[in-house]
């Protein structure tokens, strides 16, 4: 969807009530919406009535499979409100409304900035107060001493803002200095940026480095070099590989948020990640880790996951290592879902109060001599299989029987 505007647009309409207006052809020697707007553009619209004191100005979305004019947006009427159109034809035009006319001098100088559509400046913008942009900004230099508002995307050589910037896509080429916080759902510089406080939400894209107090992101930040001498906070911080967040990181202070997937990190403070914590090359825990190999000077655990009993048990090797499966009558252990070559484990099979339940097994298991086991049948037995996968439809297995 764009924002449209053409010369000599004008066509008429005999639909009442405040919704979308039904566009009847163009007046003599004018364009109609299909062909000069087109579908689902928006524009400047005005709607006036042929013999009755009705009029409104506002942005509406043309759609070609009605024909209509969606009245969207409400900037001026006769009745300062959404107009209910009475019986009779009524002109509908494009015009450009009073209130988003920009007078400028030679040398114009702004105190407040409100654009709706696009600004491009070759030169320099400076605006003593605040601005908002409802659209998207190019400028090769920008300075603005209050706060920031912008609906589009800034794109730009440089920026530089004396107080807060909020914006909902931020893509500058060159060296950026925040004075106050950046607030916004996405940010991408191709050079650095230096902010005394930096909050995005969305995806944040740092060419050069991102030197600051304080960062707070919601997603994930992609950056080459970060140096942040005080808390970092992120739901998923990315490094390094694939999912490139950065070929190093200095943290002097606290790391917190989602996951981590670093290839180079110093973090002189405590780290803590809510999710997932990635490594592409080794690990060493209380020790160096040998190339190749984890070691671990503590005791590692890996949770026991309680499997649903049904006429045919699913097991997914994606959710856990371990499982326990209590039979409440006779079973079949399905093909397990998820299967990587070389995954360890146990399962433990436990006899209701019942007992003398008996276990079926899906085609991919494999038992010594090709035969299934036979369970233990008393009230609360309890064996364990332990397997191991050999290929994706093979898991070889073997039985432990009555350790209760």
């Amino acid at each position: 969807m764009a924002f449209v505007l053409k010369d000599r647009v004008k066509e008429t309409t005999t639909t009442t009530g405040t919704g979308p207006v039904v566009l009847a052809g163009e007046a003599g020697g004018f364009q109609d919406f299909s062909s000069a707007i087109g579908n689902s553009n928006t524009t400047y619209y005005a709607i006036v009535h042929q013999s009755l004191d009705e009029w409104e100005v506002g942005i509406g979305t043309y759609g070609s499979a009605s024909n209509n004019l969606t009245r969207n947006t409400l900037l001026s009427s006769s009745t300062g409100s959404s107009i209910n159109f009475s019986a009779g034809t009524k002109d509908v035009f494009v015009t450009l409304p009073a209130s988003e006319v920009v007078h400028t001098s030679a040398s114009p100088s702004f105190t407040n900035v409100s654009i709706s559509g696009n600004l491009t400046v070759g030169g320099t913008v400076s605006v003593t107060s605040s601005a908002t942009f409802k659209n998207h900004v190019s400028s090769s230099t920008l300075a603005v001493t209050g706060i920031t508002s912008i609906g589009g995307s800034l794109v730009g050589t440089s920026a530089t803002f004396d107080d807060k910037v909020s914006v909902s896509a931020l893509a500058v080429t060159g060296i950026t200095s925040i004075g106050g916080s950046l607030v916004g759902t996405s940010a991408t510089f191709t050079n650095h940026v230096s902010s005394s406080t930096l909050a995005v939400t969305g995806i944040t894209s740092i060419g050069g480095s991102l030197v600051g107090t304080s960062a707070t992101f919601s997603n994930h930040v992609s950056v080459n070099s970060l140096a942040i001498t005080a808390n970092v906070t992120a739901a998923q911080f990315y490094g390094g590989g694939a999912n490139l967040t950065g070929v190093s990181a200095g943290i002097a202070t606290n790391v917190s948020g989602g996951y981590a997937v670093l290839t180079s990190a110093q973090i002189s403070g405590n780290v803590s990640i809510g999710g997932a914590t990635y490594l592409n090359s080794t690990l060493g825990v209380g020790v160096a880790s040998p190339l190749g190999q984890i070691h671990i000077s503590k005791n590692a655990i890996a949770t026991v996951t309680s499997l649903t009993d049904a006429v045919n048990v699913s097991v997914g090797f994606a959710n856990s290592q371990n499982f326990s499966l209590t039979l409440a009558d006779n079973r079949t252990l399905s093909n397990p879902t998820n299967c990587v070559t070389g995954q360890v484990g146990s399962i433990f099979i436990i006899q209701d109060g019942t007992g003398g339940r008996t276990l079926s097994y899906g085609t991919n298991w494999e038992f010594p001599a090709g035969t299934a086991p036979t369970l233990s049948t008393s009230a609360a037995a309890v064996d364990r299989l332990d397997y191991i996968v050999r290929t994706s439809t093979a898991i070889q297995a073997n039985v432990s029987k009555e350790y209760s």
